[in-house]
Order: structure tokens, then C-alpha cells, then sequence
């Protein structure tokens, strides 16, 4: 696959890449659409849960008023003597007198609090019964009025929500009033509160409507308190599988409904919110096919423009490759194409004229190269007759170092020995690397030479194990550091100069110290060549090329360290603990050092 995708010509694959990225985007813009559509249904439902929330809190502060002025009336002494007066006194007068203070009274906690939807209330005690003001349409069927009563007595005073004949007669409150005097708590009568249970829920949400058309549904624990919906009461029995999670989307009627479900928590009913879904979706399908055309409008004018647009950057680059097929068929000149690339500055222009520049100097190049042929030979009979055989040289060092002998120059014949040592190791292009004890005797020669020269103002020690010598290090590098320490410690000091060459392993790295007593390095020396903060002067040079040379062939755990210990300078040079195969056969029994 990978083949295939790299054999593809450019303009495949820019088409590609192009009809990529408007797939990928026609399908970032259809999951942005859902996105868009489920936050437009997460905001539906925070607005209306929030307008549930006041509208159940405004049902049950209603209700709430009902159970307080169930509460006051209990307490009412003109309720609490009247109804003893009715149950005790023997007498009629005094029961009359009772009865209109009792009707009385009845009827101004009904005017009081009928704004919170009373139809009407009455008040039973045995065969006696006061009610506010009944139509014929509220008249109660005995056996309801005998179930209200029965079960308010049976409550013993607690205040009683009945929702059992809620879809024929409404909702009741029921309270049974127990006498307060000494205590006696014996049943003086039952309250029966007759409420508009349609009204009490339009009151309580009629400041929370979103649509015109929104339903209701009140539920209780059995019964079905209130319902505006077209959902049947005999399909209340899956009130919970049907309305299962706090908000959704029903089809009662085959209408979609979208409803969000609270509670009233003191009284432990459902409360549901329906509001038509219809127009809702057919607004976002509406939407959805808007959204789709753009895409797919969008998407055409894409391909198209995106076509036309490679196209016109494609065919220049088969103008390209036309020119180098004919130029690798052996065709020198240019073909001719009649669009104009010389003034164009773009890359296209730039790779045309690139080019065309290319193969006139190819042209060029392939007239004149019997000459540089020519010239070339030249150069190398004049190179080959001015070099220097370095076999000459040696054996010039040599007659003169047998002359030394043979007159009893010892001196001058050390000296040449040693010059002609130095020059041999020097000259040796064959290895980079070359073993410890090669290096050492190098700089013994050197030592040597200069021994002569400063006599007894110099002194040097070498101390190296004789299992290291094999070692490899990189070549030049320890001559050059005594050079230094001679320099700085004899040519700028009148003081007599030490210098201490040690070789030392800690099993893996071989460490070569360079001390002298003579002089010191400046703190943070290298760092202040490379930086040019110090600018070198002689030596400075060499010692940033065995840096450089020993970081590059070594790494960078490897180098060149200058610092001061103990009244003098040490130069450490560090490397890794490597025998030589490639010279130590070369060089196995031969170090003088």
C-alpha cells in the first residue's frame, strides 16, 4: 500500500489530500450538527426544569397555605366552643347559637382563603354538617362523604391529602379536629376542603408557559391526581416506564411530546411537563436539510475549484519533467514550451529557470572539459616533481647523525636522532589512532631536543604502567600540550620548569595528565576561546584542535580539561580504554619511552 501511495504522480496525490480533508470536514460539520442539536435539547430542558421548579414550588406553597389554614381553624376557639357546644350542650337554643358561629366563621376562612382554589369547605359532626356553599354539580355521594370522614377520623388529627376521587370530584384535605380544652383530644368533628385541582395547577403555572399547548400531569402514589394530557388514565399504571428518566421524548397520541419530570417532595407526587415536540423537530429537520445542502453545494464548488486550481500547478511540472526526459535522452537543448517561466518568481519559475541555468552549464562544462583534462594532467607532473621524498630527508638526518658519532658529538648526534625519530612519527599518514607508548616516545624525542636547549632549567618525569602502553590515543595531541608547558614555563619564566606526564586508569577511561609547575591556565580557558572572549594567541589554536579533534572522534564524554591544582597547571586528556589492533603488532616490543 505504501508503494502504490508513493508510485502515485503529484497530482493524485494532491487530489487526494484535498478530497481528505473535505470529507473530514463535511463530517466535522455533521457532528457539529448533532452537537448543536442535543445542546438545543439540554437548553429546552434547563428552561423548562427551571420553570418546573417554580411552578412545583408555587403548587406546594398553595397547598401549604391549605394545611395552615387547616392548622388555624383547629385552633379557633370560636371552632373549638362550637363544635363542643354542638356535641355536649343538651340544649337546642344553645346548639342554634353554635351552628351559625360555626357557619360563620366556616365561611370567613373561605373568603380568606379561597384564592388558593377552594371549592368549598364543610365541616361534619355526627348529623350535623355546615358547608360554605355547594353547587349541585360538587354534591358528594354519601358513601364518599362517609369514606372522607372515616378515614379523616382514623388519621387522629394529622392532615390528609385524598387524591382518590381526584378525576371525578377533585382533590380533598381532610383533617379531624380534636378538642384542645384540658387536653382530652377527644374528636370534635372532621374539615373537609373541597379543592379546584385544575385551577390550583393553571394558577400555579401560569406564569411558566413556554408554548400554548403545554400539559400537565400530577400523579400520586396510586392515583392519578391531574392530568391534561392526552395520555388515558388506564395507562397511569406505567407512569414510571413511561415517563422513565427526567426528561425525554413521548408519543402519546402520536404526537411527540418532549417532558421533564420533577417532584413535590413534601407531598410525594410526580409532576410532568409536556411540551409539543412537533415544532421543535420539524424547525431542526428543517435546519438539518439547510445544513446538508450548504455542505453538499459547498463540497461541489470544493472539488471543482480544487481541480481547476492543481491543474494549473501540475501541468508546469509536467512542463519539468518533459524537459528533463529529453535532457536525459541525450537532447542538450531545452525544449521549446510556450508558456514563459522567466518571469515568474514563484518556486515553479524558480526550479524552470533553476534548470534551464543547469543545463547550459552542462553544456558548457562538457565543451570545456578536454581542457581542464588537460590542465588537470598538468598540475599533477608539477605536484609530482616538486615533492619532497622524505626518504631523502631521513637519510640526510642519518649520514649526519653517523658524522656526530664518528667526531664524538654526542650531543649534536641525540639531537639528530631525536629530530629524525620526531619527523618519522610526525609524517605518518597511515593511522589517526596510534598506542600510548608511540605518543610517549614522540614526546620523549621532543623532550630530548629541548633538554638540550634550556639544560638544566628543565626538568620532566614520565610515569606510565607498562600495560597501558598498547592503549590507543589520538595522535598529536600529548606533544603539543608539553610544547605549551614549556612555552608558559620557560620562555616567559626565568624559573626552573617540571613537567610531569602520568598514565592512569580507573578500568574503563584512560586519563593522561600534563602537569608543570611553571605557569597556570586562566579559570574556564577553552570555554572563553570558543566564545571568543578571549581571542587565541599561538597555542590557543592547538588546544581548541584537540578538543575538536577528540569530541569528534570520541564523543563528547571524552576531551581535552585545563585547571589548576597544588601550585600548577594540569591539562587532563581523557579517552576511552581501547587497545590499538590496527598498529599493535606494528608497534608491540618497539616503544622507547
Amino acid at each position: 500500500m505504501k508503494q502504490f501511495i508513493r508510485n502515485l504522480s503529484l497530482k493524485k496525490k494532491i487530489h487526494s489530500i484535498v478530497f481528505l480533508c473535505i470529507i473530514l470536514l463535511a463530517f466535522i460539520s455533521l457532528f457539529s450538527i448533532h452537537l448543536v442539536s442535543k445542546a438545543h435539547q439540554k437548553v429546552l430542558y434547563q428552561s423548562v426544569a427551571s420553570s418546573l421548579s417554580y411552578t412545583a414550588k408555587e403548587l406546594n406553597n398553595r397547598l401549604d397555605n391549605i394545611s395552615t389554614m387547616a392548622d388555624m381553624f383547629l385552633a379557633d376557639t370560636i371552632i373549638q366552643n362550637g363544635l363542643g357546644t354542638l356535641k355536649d350542650s343538651p340544649s337546642v337554643q344553645d346548639r342554634s347559637i353554635a351552628y351559625k358561629a360555626l357557619y360563620g366563621t366556616l365561611n370567613e376562612y373561605y373568603f380568606t382563603f379561597r384564592k388558593n382554589n377552594i371549592n368549598y369547605m364543610s365541616l361534619y359532626q355526627d348529623r350535623f354538617s355546615i358547608h360554605t356553599h355547594i353547587s349541585a354539580e360538587n354534591i358528594l355521594p354519601e358513601s364518599v362523604i362517609q369514606d372522607l370522614v372515616t378515614r379523616g377520623e382514623e388519621a387522629k388529627g394529622r392532615t390528609l391529602w385524598i387524591t382518590d376521587y381526584s378525576e371525578e370530584y377533585g382533590l380533598f384535605m381532610v383533617k379531624n379536629l380534636r378538642r384542645s380544652e384540658y387536653l382530652s383530644l377527644d374528636s370534635l368533628g372532621t374539615l373537609v376542603v373541597s379543592l379546584n385541582i385544575n385551577g390550583l395547577v393553571k394558577a400555579a403555572t401560569s406564569t411558566s408557559h413556554f408554548y400554548d399547548d403545554t400539559r400537565y400531569i400530577l400523579y400520586g402514589q396510586k392515583d392519578l391526581i391531574y392530568n391534561s394530557s392526552s395520555l388515558k388514565a388506564g395507562e397511569m399504571s406505567l407512569f414510571d416506564n413511561f415517563f422513565h428518566s427526567r426528561y425525554g421524548l413521548v408519543n402519546p397520541d402520536g404526537n411527540s411530546f418532549f417532558y421533564v419530570k420533577g417532584i413535590i417532595p413534601e407531598f410525594d407526587w410526580d409532576y410532568v411537563c409536556l411540551i409539543p415536540y412537533g415544532s421543535i423537530a420539524d424547525s431542526l429537520r428543517t435546519s438539518l436539510k439547510i445544513c446538508l445542502t450548504i455542505i453538499t453545494v459547498s463540497i461541489g464548488l470544493a472539488i471543482l475549484l480544487s481541480s481547476a486550481l492543481i491543474d494549473s500547478i501540475t501541468r508546469h511540472f509536467d512542463n519539468l519533467i518533459l524537459k528533463m526526459e529529453r535532457f536525459a535522452a541525450g537532447q542538450t537543448e531545452t525544449p521549446q514550451i510556450s508558456y514563459d517561466y522567466s518571469k515568474r518568481t514563484d518556486e515553479l519559475g524558480i526550479l524552470h529557470a533553476c534548470f534551464d541555468q543547469m543545463v547550459d552549464k552542462v553544456n558548457q562544462l562538457i565543451r570545456t572539459n578536454y581542457l581542464n583534462e588537460i590542465l588537470i594532467k598538468e598540475a599533477q607532473l608539477k605536484a609530482l616533481e616538486t615533492q619532497m621524498n622524505p626518504h631523502f630527508l631521513y637519510n640526510t638526518l642519518e649520514s649526519i647523525n653517523w658524522r656526530a658519532k664518528s667526531i664524538g658529538a654526542k650531543d649534536i648526534s641525540s639531537m639528530t636522532e631525536s629530530l629524525g625519530t620526531l619527523l618519522r612519527i610526525t609524517l605518518d599518514q597511515k593511522h589517526k589512532e596510534v598506542p600510548l607508548c608511540r605518543e610517549l616516545e614522540l614526546v620523549q624525542c621532543y623532550m630530548t631536543i629541548q633538554k638540550y636547549r634550556y639544560e638544566d632549567r628543565l626538568e620532566y618525569e614520565i610515569s606510565a604502567p607498562q600495560n597501558l602502553f598498547q592503549c590507543a590515543v589520538l595522535k598529536l595531541t600529548l606533544q603539543p600540550l608539553v610544547e605549551n608547558a614549556i612555552r608558559y614555563g620557560l620562555e616567559e619564566n626565568t624559573e626552573e620548569c617540571r613537567i610531569q606526564i602520568v598514565a592512569e586508569t580507573d578500568g574503563s577511561t584512560l586519563f593522561v595528565f600534563v602537569k608543570n609547575n611553571s605557569s597556570f591556565f586562566e579559570e574556564d580557558l577553552l570555554k572563553k576561546l570558543k566564545t571568543h572572549k578571549i581571542e587565541p594567541h599561538g597555542f590557543g589554536i592547538g588546544l581548541l584542535n584537540i578538543l575538536d579533534r577528540m569530541v569528534l572522534t570520541y564523543g563528547e564524554g571524552y576531551g581535552l580539561t585545563l585547571y589548576n591544582e597544588e601550585d600548577q597547571a594540569v591539562a587532563q586528556l581523557s579517552f576511552p580504554l581501547n587497545p590499538t589492533p590496527e598498529t599493535a603488532s606494528d608497534t608491540k616490543g618497539e616503544c622507547k619511552c
